[in-house]
């Protein structure tokens, strides 16, 4: 006696065709990979007349943004392209801030009387723009918002203004230029 088994046929192209490759799911995704990106670009200009002798982050977070990393284990990469003008020569510093508090990782070691920051510029000029480039690897450990930003400080002896995005004098001509500053906040699976 001869049995016959006969399965159901299968087309494998048509099996194919039917997955949906625009998107892997968020927990298939290896280590390394990109979850979710924000950025804010930040047109507006801002001042603020830092103290001399100031020991740390001064006044207001100037700018911020926002991140609701999807894994509680996700690393966030921090990338600011600050655009800075002071008063008067000298350096002008950000501290890098999580929720309000600055990251403790992210400023150096305070030896002595030393004032610990995340990234600082010398301003040359005091009708000059430079660019200040902040790149930090956070762990905030929570699938909670987390809100990323920064405040200046300095290292002069006298009361100094600071700006975003503009140059002391902010005449009126084309020797004027009005850039932008970006905060880009990358979550990156582990």
């Amino acid at each position: 006696m001869t049995v016959r088994i006969t399965k159901p046929e299968f087309n494998l192209r048509e099996k194919l065709t039917e997955l949906d490759y625009s998107q892997v799911p968020y927990e298939k995704m290896p280590a390394g990979s990109i979850i979710q990106v924000k950025q804010k670009v930040i047109t507006d200009r801002y001042s603020e007349s830092v103290p001399a002798g100031n020991a740390g982050p001064y006044g207001n977070i100037v700018s911020s943004e926002t991140i609701s990393p999807r894994f509680n284990d996700s690393k966030i990469l921090i990338m600011m392209n600050l655009n800075i003008g002071s008063s008067h020569d000298g350096n002008v510093s950000v501290t890098l801030h999580r929720n309000g508090t600055v990251i403790s990782g992210a400023i150096g070691a305070s030896p002595g009387s030393r004032t610990p920051v995340t990234a600082t510029e010398f301003t040359s000029n005091a009708n000059r723009q430079a660019q200040m480039n902040v790149t930090y690897f956070d762990s905030p450990a929570s699938t909670s918002v987390q809100t990323y930003g920064f405040k200046f400080s300095t290292a002069e002896n006298g009361t100094i203004s600071v700006y975003l995005n503009r140059d002391n004098n902010f005449g009126g001509t084309y020797h004027n230029q009005v850039p932008i500053s970006t905060i880009t906040l990358i979550e990156i699976a582990q």
